[in-house]
């Protein structure tokens, strides 16, 4: 059985408004009928899904129901083909690729109310039969025979799953007429309205809110409207009343877990708080305690996401690097505030990255990956750099480069016992000066030099290259050093005292603060 479809779009589409049987649809899947059979009505349904629960932020728990490899395979096909069949309206946010919680929030940004509702078992309340007259009426008009293998393969239990690959776009497609009635009711009290799955958002800039939509009883508790009410209840769904909440600008506005009302420097969506502050103080843990230290901080005190029994808990980098780049697609990435977090979070992981290489036994491929360490550091700190490549007819190579204030650098990298002596770092004077008047040389060797190297660079001043060790790529990967201004304090030294080596102590003397 292939796993995927091959046919184009539109042909696609065209397949699937001429189903008519069970061999149709075998065929629009590309699989053989007997299989089909088998995995929609002989295979044991004990086998078909797996079932767990994971508990609700909210209180009690949610059942996952996951489709077994094979099935699996068919559902991801169908929704290819439903992908194409399925045209969603403005209003619609959800599992559309074009779209995102993101999409979703940006509609009710800086408006007077914001109403949120939460439609109750959403997936579970889409019933077999549902599916079937779904794809049996308009527009889709697939007869019977193909209509029920169709709903056979979306549904298990008499129900749609939560956790099937099929249940998303089918859940989508069944919400059309609700979308279409809710979108026609907020136009006509002047609201704006969007669906995120079972999250229904409306939003006004009027200054009192529709009572058609909600409304304060006398007893002082927030009710849903009578005809927001009546048109989810003519669909076939039920308003989950614990989860109705209605925000006036005053007070912090939230659509899909995004805050809508509170602006940063940018005027764009924000997260919470909470979120930001969570960020800072994970990062601050591995600055100071080290990353085995604060992956066993976070996992004590703050992963309280519960996940499928069979799934692996993410290491700390990964749910720093998740919760940085989420950070950074509602903010932007030009937010000082991401910008922050994002270029600490890269700073650790190159010193974690340096850590591990100290423990490294193959000295070859510890040269190699300190040359791309070196690269990915320029880059950090914004400084134009380029990986290690080889040039002329001989295949010199060259560690890699950066450019500076109009000069261009070329770089040499040394981690072995063996101190590097005049010898290399001839050599490497020899290239920069087969390089250009603007080229200078950048030499790091980890374990430093002989003693005779800055005496004899020093003799000859017109060697324009400067020096880099260990103690000075810790400095820097351990945020006590600026990198910019380090290499111009060492393009300084050079210049007016002709020395080639300044160096993290001295620095730091020149720098008290630092």
């Amino acid at each position: 059985m292939s796993l995927g479809l091959s046919a184009d779009p539109e042909e696609l589409k065209s397949k699937f408004f001429a189903l008519k049987t069970r061999q149709d649809v075998a065929a629009l899947l590309d699989i053989d009928r007997a299989h089909l059979n088998y995995h929609l009505y002989i295979s044991p349904r004990s086998t078909r899904y797996t079932i767990f629960e994971i508990p609700k932020r909210s209180g009690g728990t949610r059942k996952i129901t996951t489709p077994v490899t094979a099935l699996k395979i068919i559902q991801r096909k169908l929704n290819q083909v439903l992908q194409q069949v399925y045209k969603p309206r403005p209003s619609v946010h959800s599992f559309i690729s074009s779209h995102s919680i993101l999409s979703n929030a940006k509609t009710h940004t800086g408006r007077e109310w914001v109403l949120n509702i939460d439609l109750k078992d959403f997936f579970p309340s889409i019933t077999f039969p549902r599916v079937i007259g779904l794809f049996k009426n308009k527009p889709y008009e697939i007869p019977p025979p193909a209509a029920t293998v169709l709903a056979q393969i979306c549904c298990f239990a008499d129900k749609l799953p939560q956790g099937a690959p099929t249940s998303p776009i089918v859940s989508n497609m069944i919400c059309a007429k609700l979308d279409n009635e809710l979108y026609r009711l907020a136009r006509k009290y002047r609201c704006k309205y969007t669906r995120y799955a079972d999250d229904i958002t409306f939003s006004t800039s009027e200054s009192d809110f529709p009572s058609a939509l909600a409304k304060i009883d006398s007893q002082g508790q927030l009710k849903v409207g009578d005809e927001l009410n009546h048109i989810i209840h003519e669909n076939w769904f039920e308003v989950n009343h614990d989860k109705v909440r209605l925000r006036r600008s005053n007070l912090r506005q939230e659509v899909t877990g995004l805050t809508v009302n509170d602006f940063n420097e940018s005027k764009r969506l924000n997260v919470k708080r909470q979120y930001v502050r969570q960020i800072r103080a994970m990062l601050h843990t591995w600055e100071r305690d080290g990353l085995e230290n604060a992956e066993k901080e976070f996992l004590e005190r703050h992963d309280k996401k519960h996940r499928a029994p069979f799934k692996k808990s993410p290491s700390l980098i990964q749910i720093l690097n998740g919760k940085i780049g989420f950070l950074g697609w509602v903010i932007g990435k030009d937010n000082p505030v991401y910008l922050r977090y994002y270029r600490q979070f890269k700073r650790l992981c190159l010193l974690k990255m340096y850590q591990d290489l100290e423990k490294s036994k193959d000295p070859h491929q510890r040269g190699y990956l300190l040359q791309g360490l070196l690269n990915m550091m320029f880059k950090l700190y914004g400084i134009p750099a380029i990986p290690s490549f080889t040039r002329n007819e001989n295949g010199e190579q060259i560690d890699g480069g950066f450019e500076l204030e109009g000069w261009q650098y070329l770089v040499e990298c040394r981690w072995r016992k063996k101190l590097a002596d005049i010898g290399e770092l001839a050599k490497l004077n020899d290239k920069v000066g087969r390089s250009g008047k603007s080229a200078r040389g950048f030499f790091l060797s980890i374990n430093g030099w002989s003693d005779n190297v800055p005496g004899l660079m020093k003799q000859n001043p017109d060697k324009a290259c400067i020096l880099m060790d260990g103690d000075d790529l810790q400095g820097i990967l351990r945020d006590r050093i600026d990198l910019r201004e380090f290499i111009k304090a060492k393009i300084h030294y050079l210049s007016y005292k002709t020395e080639p080596y300044y160096g993290a102590e001295q620095y730091f003397k020149d720098n008290p603060r630092a």
